[in-house]
């Protein structure tokens, strides 16, 4: 598995709201790539999901990058919740 690293934590929280976004990260995968602005959402019942950048054009909005693989894509939303967890002691 390729190495993924939280480069930037950029947190982003509306007070008294359940869920919705919670911050935005910039991610490294290796040293190969890195995703800016990658969402890291809080459903309803406390658990934790991550979306990709996205660019709005008219009332739709396409990924700008998609993680093919699920293990990748588990690892990214793993780190950048833990990155999350550990600033804000959550």
């Amino acid at each position: 598995m390729v190495k993924v690293e939280v480069i930037k934590f950029y947190p982003f929280e509306l007070p008294g709201k359940r869920g919705g976004l919670v911050g935005y990260a910039d991610v490294k995968i290796g040293e190969l790539i890195v995703i800016k602005t990658v969402k890291l959402m809080k459903n309803r019942y406390g658990g934790y999901y991550v979306q990709m950048p996205s660019v709005q054009l008219g009332d739709r909005s396409y990924e700008v990058v998609e993680v093919i693989s699920k293990e990748l894509l588990e690892e990214i939303r793993r780190k950048v919740r833990e990155i999350y967890e550990e600033r804000f002691k959550i």
